[in-house]
């Protein structure tokens, strides 16, 4: 089965002044804003030590200040409710690490320890010596008045959105995956058929009682209490494989349920014709990415993915290739 690239859009940050070749209305928009330096070597030596510590609560959301470099200068930097430049003992980010927090918070990370006792115990390699000169010398900071409004705002699907999303798409119910099973008389998600590559998170009830459905579900980037793993939104190497394999498999298994409209809605026609392909490519847009494709979008479709996949005797491959073509559509895993 081909594998087609994701179109991965990248965030755009505020700029000083007019960039070469940029359009001369985001130029004027540009001028408009802070002119934001970027971070500096210190700054990012610290945003370092301190990340291993911190983003297992702080990469994503409204307290997302070590989701990137940039984020960390202009969440935590540049706010001086955080930072007080040329003075340590009045930043709060300084007192929480020290474990003397004046908010909600006494301390970071939360736990049993601060960060100053975690570089006690030899756990932390950045120490709060490195951070107090880090402030002390640290310059006046600037923040940008507004953000960029054309500035790209994108989030990739969880793993719970996606397992969701496929079976309301394909008509798909976890009956069509699992049976009760038992272990040690505790009810237990058990696989119908692995090969049907089934996905379910531990913190699910039933849990699943094969490995094998839980680890496609932290492939997908889903997070768990039980197993103590954080969820992950990025598009990684692991996500791309998993997705798949999982959107082949799943389509097929669409296919083949008996009375599964969710494709083919009644008096729809399942043929090699390519009017009924076409018209069929073109619902299935609408369906999957809620926009409807031109009909050259569905010309190249058809030409360059079912065409391919199609057999004088099986169409199944072609429409199973299609389908997944659109559940790893960009526009299928990020809104």
């Amino acid at each position: 089965m081909r594998r087609f690239g994701f179109v991965v859009l990248a965030a755009v940050s505020l700029a000083c002044g007019q960039q070469d070749g940029a359009p001369a209305s985001l130029a004027s928009q540009s001028q408009q804003s802070s002119c934001v330096p970027p971070p500096g070597a210190e700054t990012k030596r610290v945003y370092e030590g301190l990340k291993p510590h911190c983003e297992g609560c702080h990469v994503q959301g409204n307290r997302g200040y070590f989701a990137s470099l940039d984020a960390f200068q202009g969440l935590i930097v540049a706010d001086t409710r955080m930072v007080k430049a040329g003075k340590p003992d009045e930043s709060e980010l300084v007192r929480l690490l020290e474990g003397k927090g004046t908010g909600a918070f006494k301390q970071m990370p939360i736990g049993q320890k601060s960060y100053a006792q975690l570089v006690t115990d030899g756990t932390a390699k950045l120490t709060m010596e490195t951070v107090r000169t880090w402030v002390q010398e640290l310059g006046t900071q600037q923040r940008g008045a507004e953000p960029n409004v054309d500035a790209p705002r994108i989030t990739r699907m969880s793993a719970n959105q996606m397992q969701r999303a496929l079976y309301q798409q394909l008509g798909l119910v976890h009956e069509d995956f699992y049976i009760v099973g038992l272990e040690h008389n505790i009810p237990m998600a058990e696989m119908r058929d692995g090969d049907h590559l089934p996905l379910l998170s531990p913190d699910a009830l039933p849990m699943p009682r094969q490995k094998g459905t839980e680890e496609r579900y932290h492939g997908l980037g889903g997070g768990s209490t039980v197993r103590q793993i954080s969820e992950d939104r990025t598009a990684s190497p692991t996500f791309a494989l998993t997705l798949t394999q999982v959107s082949q498999r799943w389509c097929r298994r669409a296919l083949g349920k008996a009375g599964n409209t969710a494709l083919f809605p009644t008096g729809t026609a399942r043929t090699a014709n390519p009017v009924d392909v076409k018209a069929t490519l073109r619902r299935w847009s609408l369906h999957f990415l809620g926009e409807r494709f031109t009909d050259a979008q569905v010309e190249d479709l058809y030409t360059k993915v079912f065409v391919p996949l199609s057999t004088p005797t099986d169409t199944e491959p072609a429409y199973v290739g299609t389908c997944s073509y659109f559940i790893r559509h960009p526009r299928w895993i990020f809104y």
